[in-house]
């Protein structure tokens, strides 16, 4: 694979120094969200200053809302040990409702947490809502200098203001199925997959070829929109500026690109995240699948349960992107924002933080400091590598993935794109009359729709 050789000095310092990257603990759809409102109290800390000196102790009761049970139920307990007189208050909200319960508490003033977190698919909806403390300022102080380059981009509201760090970072390339591979492509080692997938041409050509020898039965993408979320984001660029919102110069290429596979018949009918999608990892009717470093744990351990050894990762062709991602902010209107932010420093960029989220979560921190203080993590790769037969995953994303990713600046009109893209693809995968130019035109009017304010190109 390229770069196979790299050293990590090398590595980096390109982390520093050029476009570098955003994982996850949640996709751009990820429903791994437990159900409903549980709530748990834990812990009654001393607080730290912003390099993580202990300065004085620290008292109050903070709300966190999330959606990764397992991940609140262990980070907490361990909180506590070092800030014993913090009370967490945790709320499980699915992804999927978190938005529009995170509304009506802002609404009626009674419920909204001190800890928030963003999705990709509606963070810019909530950085608009200007609801975030900023983190460059008092009692954060935090530098937007420790985080990845390409990341402020993405955890920064329209005023520029730092509003969140990263749960966990999302580069992202592609999963596929060795056996199918190797069957169809006549290699299934990482690096050959590669070399002969060296741009998007090259992909459509070898479809068509998977297609014809499998009469029509195995695809190279399952779903138009997992080949939609590659080429959308690695083509990232912004096209928002204030109220005008340029989507002929952001989605013509890639929605070009994307209509070539699906009318030379490469692509699967399945709609992503629904339960068809989530067999068919198990299944082995398509070879390629969108991947960050969550999806390991959420996408291919979760649905393909037999799966250890059959999957291989690789850059996507032309260059890599982000997919999903989730930001952690304070609340403006928290009583306890110093607490808060002390739940967010443990959890997501302290080592003691770290060692529980990167060794039983695979999550990987968004600042600089985190890779550079453990390179031996990385190399000892994590348990998720036994599903591709011991490819070390976060060793190829950080080596492999991470120096070409992109990211949008994310604004409500990047949301209401979004959302009224996901209202039509099913459509434009399906009826293979529709054109490249009247799918974009229907577009540009469901955004105007949602967005009568604002003018689109």
């Amino acid at each position: 694979m390229k770069g196979r050789n790299r050293s990590w000095l090398a590595t980096a310092v390109s982390l520093a120094l050029v476009l570098v990257m955003a994982l996850t603990g949640c996709s751009g759809t990820n429903n791994s969200g437990s159900e409903g409102g549980k709530t748990t109290n834990s812990g009654e800390g001393t607080t730290t200053n912003t390099d993580g000196a202990p300065v004085t102790e620290l008292e109050g009761t903070i709300k966190v809302w999330d959606w990764d049970e397992a991940f609140l139920t262990k980070m907490v307990p361990e909180f506590n040990k070092l800030y014993p007189k913090i009370k967490v208050e945790y709320t499980v909200v699915n992804n999927a409702d978190y938005m529009q319960k995170l509304q009506s508490g802002i609404a009626s003033g009674s419920d909204v947490p001190d800890v928030i977190l963003g999705e990709m698919n509606y963070r810019g909806q909530l950085f608009d809502l200007d609801v975030l403390d900023n983190l460059e300022a008092d009692p954060y102080n935090f530098s937007r200098d420790q985080l990845l380059d390409y990341l402020p981009s993405i955890l920064s509201n329209s005023k520029g203001e730092l509003v969140g760090v990263d749960q966990s970072i999302t580069p992202a390339g592609l999963a596929y199925r060795r056996d199918l591979a190797k069957q169809y492509l006549g290699a299934d080692d990482p690096e050959a997959v590669e070399a002969m997938l060296a741009n998007w041409d090259a992909f459509i050509e070898k479809g068509k070829e998977v297609q014809e020898a499998s009469g029509g039965e195995v695809t190279m993408f399952a779903s138009f929109d997992d080949a939609y979320r590659v080429l959308r984001e690695q083509n990232s660029k912004p096209y928002v500026d204030g109220t005008t919102v340029n989507l002929t110069d952001r989605l013509q290429k890639p929605l070009e690109t994307v209509f070539k596979m699906r009318d030379a018949a490469i692509l699967g009918k399945y709609e992503a995240y629904t339960p068809g999608w989530n067999a068919s990892f198990a299944k082995g009717d398509n070879i390629f699948y969108p991947m960050a470093p969550w999806s390991a744990k959420w996408n291919i351990a979760a649905n393909d349960k037999d799966g250890i050894g059959r999957w291989g990762l690789i850059p996507a062709p032309e260059g890599s992107y982000t997919y999903g991602g989730t930001s952690v902010g304070v609340y403006k209107g928290s009583k306890n924002k110093e607490a808060a932010w002390a739940y967010i420093q443990f959890a997501y960029m302290s080592d003691e933080g770290m060692t529980i989220s990167y060794k039983e979560f695979g999550n990987m921190a968004g600042t600089k400091e985190f890779f550079e203080k453990h390179k031996d993590w990385i190399e000892a790769g994590t348990d998720y590598d036994k599903y591709f037969a011991g490819q070390n995953l976060n060793k190829t994303f950080i080596e492999e993935i991470v120096p070409t990713v992109k990211a949008d600046p994310q604004t409500k009109y990047n949301a209401m794109v979004q959302t009224a893209y996901s209202s039509l693809y099913p459509l434009w995968m399906k009826d293979t009359s529709i054109t490249v130019d009247a799918a974009l035109e229907k577009l540009k009017s469901e955004v105007k729709n949602l967005a009568p304010e604002a003018t689109i190109h």
